[in-house]
């Protein structure tokens, strides 16, 4: 059984006519009412039955009519919670999660048992409904789609990290391309910045970000509904926001603005010590996503601060000079 069984379980069934098929056609191998053939009866009762096509869920109501319209009008009761539930089995089956379980079946392991599951509590949230207790079908089915929900986030957590592991890696290679094709001694530079230690700050500061995800993975918030190209996005956007912030802090180090941080003059040569102190930095700030907004945020509010003063003294001397004239 795949996942494919048991999507688009919402369609409304077509408004009963008398030379509707009876309560007793629908059997597997059979064609329900729409052509559709019958692959498994899920749910069995004297007065409706609930069945699954390759397209699908959907309940067969009873012959008697005005059963039937009260059994039709609890089934669309639970339209919003089986749009949710379908929903979330679509995201299941789209993209590498289908493709992965494809690959799983052709090598001949055992369907996901969990498949079977969510088709079974499906039919017993209709068949709640169609008994007339639409209530307790809408929580059951609710519970459903929050338990898929979070098998989903699990899956897109494992494709957040992935991503964010293949990101450091061609950063990492592409660096090291980069900077083993420099000549010896490595000093190049552009704006007077040395492009072997902003390479190396940026593969750290990369580690620091692939570090940070690793630890928070568990409680990292995944949005389920969001998009594949969403969720793999973010998970490039924080690479890259750890690589920039390390490149940022390099950049402040090297201005003098942050220097204490290493214990450096702001002149000084990066020695051995000076760049082990540096790629540790570079790690933290990649860890960090607000340590580098945060050590620019108290440069800013110092030089305004130290502006702030200068414009007062200014100010404070022209009335002074502007007083001694008026005097003389």
């Amino acid at each position: 059984m795949t996942t494919d069984d048991i999507t688009n379980t919402m369609a409304e069934p077509e408004t009963r006519q008398g030379d509707e098929l009876p309560l007793s056609d629908p059997k597997v191998g059979a064609s329900d009412k729409c052509g559709k053939v019958v692959t498994d009866i899920l749910w069995s009762e004297h007065d409706f039955k609930i069945y699954k096509t390759d397209d699908g869920i959907s309940p067969q109501f009873s012959d008697d009519p005005t059963l039937a319209k009260a059994q039709r009008e609890n089934y669309l009761s639970l339209g919003p919670d089986l749009a949710d539930l379908n929903q979330q089995i679509n995201l299941l089956k789209a993209g590498w999660i289908q493709a992965f379980s494809s690959i799983i079946r052709r090598l001949g392991f055992p369907e996901d048992v969990r498949n079977t599951y969510y088709a079974q509590e499906t039919a017993r949230g209709i068949a709640q409904a169609l008994s007339g207790q639409p209530h307790n079908g809408r929580e059951t089915l609710s519970d459903l789609s929050k338990r898929i929900s979070k098998r989903l986030s699990n899956h897109l957590r494992v494709l957040y990290f992935t991503i964010c592991v293949l990101v450091t890696l061609a950063i990492s290679v592409s660096l090291s391309i980069f900077t083993e094709q420099m000549p010896l001694p490595r000093t190049e530079t552009i704006l007077r910045l040395n492009i072997f230690n902003i390479s190396v700050a940026a593969v750290m500061g990369s580690l620091g970000a692939l570090l940070s995800t690793a630890i928070g993975l568990r409680s990292l918030s995944i949005d389920p509904t969001a998009t594949r190209a969403i969720n793999i996005t973010y998970a490039i956007q924080r690479m890259l926001v750890g690589v920039l912030g390390a490149v940022i802090l390099h950049i402040t180090l090297k201005a003098g603005f942050a220097h204490n941080l290493i214990g450096t003059t702001p002149n000084s040569e990066a020695g051995g010590d000076a760049a082990d102190k540096l790629a540790f930095l570079s790690v933290l700030a990649g860890f960090s996503e607000r340590l580098v907004p945060n050590l620019l945020n108290r440069t800013a509010e110092h030089h305004t601060n130290n502006g702030d003063r200068n414009e007062s003294k200014a100010k404070a001397s022209k009335q002074v000079v502007t007083a001694e004239q008026s005097s003389g």
